[in-house]
């Protein structure tokens, strides 16, 4: 049975020199206190924590690269990191032999058993574990549009029914079948480091602060150090629902084309033209959100109460209301699909890309277009929409997946003439 304390209780706080892995699960707030802690590392570190590696927020990339596992889609353009980022991260773990080192990567929930031990094993110390979650119904819209950033073209609906059937369709995102194993994933980590040394933190809807004060006990810091002060792209806000059909149609041009691989993608359309639409914008209340139907939240409901009852055998700590995890959600008898999307949205997606392919990064810049000399404002086209087909078929998907092709060609034409034998 867990046990259950509360997040300011000093039995949480871990051991001097223990090694804190905070190993998710993806879609629990892990981004916004990654980048909190990223920006506090000379504090964190005057505390007594170290959050190692200066070159990103998180650990994702070098604990990957350890695993081999890609950070792309699948298959032959498939990027798994370079094995340096991870001889880097543990060298800097290694030299520290005095304070406690936090490391975060969400993505590690899913990892094989086998591969886990042997990381476990090469960073060595004593350790603890710290998984965080949240309602599974809430998690659906969340996760699909996730998914979306890294490629998948399916409809919100045609990818409810594959990951929510009894047997989920394997090519279908099959990561969220192992995130959404929640039960499976607490057993797992109690076997690699014990069920005394798992902290399992439920998120309440009502009450923000408890993964942040959770974390500062866990650490022995401050009340109120790991407060978010997020600003810009950082708030890491969720799309709207004409926002990712947006991308969804164009995911299913540009994923059609074999001359586009994950770095052209990753340049132009998610660190280009999602990003950037996303840190710009502020669709308002008007503008619909991704809800669910309410059958896929009946099933969740049901898939989760099955996981609450699997967490609740075993001993490991417990912080929050386990019975948060079928917490349900507002839904829809049927689906409406959204039928315009705004210019606003297609404006700063195209001109993401477009400024990409110039070379001056994802960020187009205030007023940078000229007519005879002066500097020319962006039209104010903020309440004004195209219709979501004539976008698709004439205009900006055809736009902007012609762009990234191009760039693609261009990439591997460099490519062949630089790998051409000499005369």
């Amino acid at each position: 049975m867990t046990i259950q304390l509360p997040a300011d209780d000093l039995r949480l706080t871990v051991d001097p020199q223990c090694r804190l892995f905070h190993v998710g699960v993806p879609k629990t707030g892990t981004t916004a206190l990654q980048r909190t802690a990223a920006g506090q590392r000379d504090r964190l570190l005057e505390l007594g924590v170290l959050y190692p590696d200066r070159r990103t927020t998180n650990h994702r990339k070098a604990t990957f690269a350890f695993t081999d596992r890609p950070v792309s889609w699948s298959g032959p353009s498939a990027v798994v990191p370079d094995k340096l980022r991870w001889t880097r991260l543990l060298a800097e773990i290694k030299a520290d032999a005095e304070n406690r080192v936090w490391l975060s990567n969400e993505n590690l929930s899913e990892e094989p058993e086998d591969r886990l031990r042997e990381l476990l094993d090469a960073v060595g110390g004593s350790q603890h574990v710290v998984l965080t979650m949240r309602s599974l119904p809430a998690q659906l819209a969340s996760a699909w549009q996730q998914y979306l950033k890294s490629g998948v073209f399916s409809t919100f609906e045609y990818w409810l029914e594959r990951v929510l059937s009894d047997v989920p369709d394997p090519p279908i995102t099959p990561s969220f079948k192992a995130r959404s194993d929640l039960g499976g994933i607490v057993e797992k980590w109690a076997r690699l480091v014990g069920e005394d040394q798992v902290t399992v933190v439920v998120l309440d809807p009502a009450n923000r602060a408890l993964v942040p004060r959770t974390f500062e006990t866990l650490l022995g810091l401050p009340t109120g150090l790991l407060d978010a002060q997020l600003e810009g792209s950082d708030l890491n806000r969720s799309m709207t629902f004409a926002e990712a059909e947006l991308i969804r149609s164009i995911n299913e041009v540009v994923r059609d084309r074999d001359e586009v691989d994950w770095g052209d993608y990753q340049r132009f359309i998610r660190d280009g033209a999602i990003d950037q639409m996303l840190k710009t914008r502020d669709p308002g209340a008007a503008e619909a959100p991704i809800v669910p139907p309410t059958w896929a939240v009946d099933r969740a409901v049901a898939l989760a109460e099955i996981q609450i009852d699997r967490i609740a055998a075993t001993n490991v700590r417990l912080v929050g209301d386990l019975s948060h995890l079928a917490a349900r959600v507002p839904s829809v008898e049927r689906m409406q699909p959204p039928e315009v999307v705004p210019v606003d949205a297609a404006r700063e997606a195209l001109l993401a890309v477009l400024s990409t392919g110039l070379g001056r990064g994802p960020d187009f810049g205030p007023l940078k277009a000229t007519r005879g000399g002066r500097a020319v404002a962006r039209a104010k086209t903020s309440n004004a929409h195209l219709h979501l087909q004539q976008l698709r078929t004439r205009t900006l998907v055809k736009a902007l997946a012609a762009r990234v092709v191009r760039a693609g060609r261009r990439r591997l034409t460099r490519g062949r003439q630089r790998d051409a034998p000499q005369a």
